[in-house]
C-alpha cells in the first residue's frame, strides 16, 4: 500500500528507490537539506545543467549525497509529458546509469502496459540530450511566435540535432544516445507539442515577451530558459560551434530581436551537410 507524506525526511528514511522530480536549478538546495539514512537507488527526472557549476544532475547528486555510490545514481529522460502519462497514454522512455543490474531492476519497477522503459549505460548522453533539447525547443517556439511555418521549425530542429550531437560527443556522450528517446525523441515531442512549456516560452518570446515577463506569467519552471545559459557557457568554454544555441542565447539573454537572429542563421556561409 502506498504511503503519502509531506515530510521529506520521513520519505527518505527507509526508501530503497528515491525519485527526484525537482527543477534542475533547485536540485542542489533541496537535497542539501536532507540525507538518506540508507544507500538507496536514485532516479533523477530533472532535465538541465546547473548554471553556476556547469554540472549535470547526477554530478550534483553525487556531490551532495556523498554516501551514495555513482552506480546507484540514474537519470530518466524521454518524450514524456506528465499530462499524458497520468492518463495512461502509451509512451517510452530511457534510463541512464552505470550499473546494468540496477538499470534492469528499475525497468521491472517502472514497466507497465502503457509505459515502456529502455536503459543505457551512457548516463552522460541521456542527461545532455534531455538538457540541450530544452534549449532547442525554446528556439522552435520562437519560430512559432514569429509566425514561421513547419518547414522553418523542422529545419531548425534537425540542424539542432547536429548541434546536440556535436556538443554531446565533445563531452563524452555516444551518438546513438542522442538519436534515441532522450535526444531526438524528446526534442521532437518538446518542439511540436502544445503541452511543452519550453516551446510555449519560446513562442511568447517570439511574440515579443522577455524571459522575465514569461516567468511572471507562469508558476511552473521553464527549464529551457535557464539551460540556454548553462549550455551557452559550456560551449563557449569548450569552443564548440553551435550557431542555433548562440542565436537563442542572444535572444533570451541579450534581448536581440528574434527575427534578426534567425535570419542571421540563414545567412551563414554555405557548407556541406554534416
Amino acid at each position: 500500500m502506498a504511503k503519502y507524506t509531506m515530510d521529506i525526511n520521513e520519505a527518505l528514511s527507509s526508501a530503497e528507490i528515491i525519485v527526484l522530480a525537482v527543477p534542475a536549478q533547485k536540485l542542489r538546495s533541496v537535497i542539501s537539506d536532507v540525507s538518506p539514512s540508507n544507500i538507496p537507488i536514485v532516479v533523477n527526472l530533472a532535465k538541465g545543467i546547473e548554471i553556476n557549476s556547469g554540472k549535470r544532475m547526477s554530478q550534483v547528486i553525487h556531490e551532495i549525497w556523498t554516501g551514495i555510490p555513482p552506480k546507484n545514481i540514474t537519470s530518466l529522460s524521454g518524450p514524456n509529458f506528465s499530462f499524458e502519462i497520468a492518463r495512461k497514454m502509451p509512451a517510452a522512455t530511457v534510463i541512464g546509469g552505470k550499473d546494468e543490474s540496477i538499470l534492469k531492476g528499475l525497468q521491472d519497477v517502472f514497466l507497465t502496459d502503457y509505459f515502456r522503459m529502455y536503459y543505457t549505460t551512457d548516463l552522460l548522453g541521456v542527461e545532455l540530450g534531455g538538457s540541450v533539447k530544452n534549449v532547442l525547443a525554446v528556439g522552435a517556439g520562437i519560430s512559432d511566435g514569429l509566425g514561421f511555418g513547419d518547414s522553418s521549425k523542422s529545419s531548425l530542429v534537425v540542424r539542432g540535432v547536429s548541434e546536440l550531437i556535436r556538443f554531446g560527443m565533445v563531452l563524452g556522450g555516444k551518438k546513438e544516445t542522442f538519436y534515441g528517446l532522450s535526444g531526438m525523441g524528446d526534442l521532437i515531442a518538446t518542439s511540436f507539442s502544445k503541452l511543452s512549456r519550453n516551446r510555449w516560452a519560446g513562442e511568447e518570446i517570439g511574440k515579443g515577451k522577455s524571459k522575465e515577463e514569461i516567468e511572471e506569467l507562469t508558476n511552473q519552471v521553464v527549464e529551457g530558459l535557464y539551460t540556454v545559459k548553462s549550455v551557452y557557457s559550456l560551449k563557449e568554454t569548450l569552443n564548440i560551434d553551435m550557431p542555433i544555441t548562440t542565436a537563442i542565447y542572444n535572444i533570451v539573454y541579450q534581448h536581440k530581436p528574434p527575427k534578426e537572429e534567425l535570419q542571421k542563421l540563414m545567412r551563414r556561409p554555405t557548407k556541406k551537410e554534416s
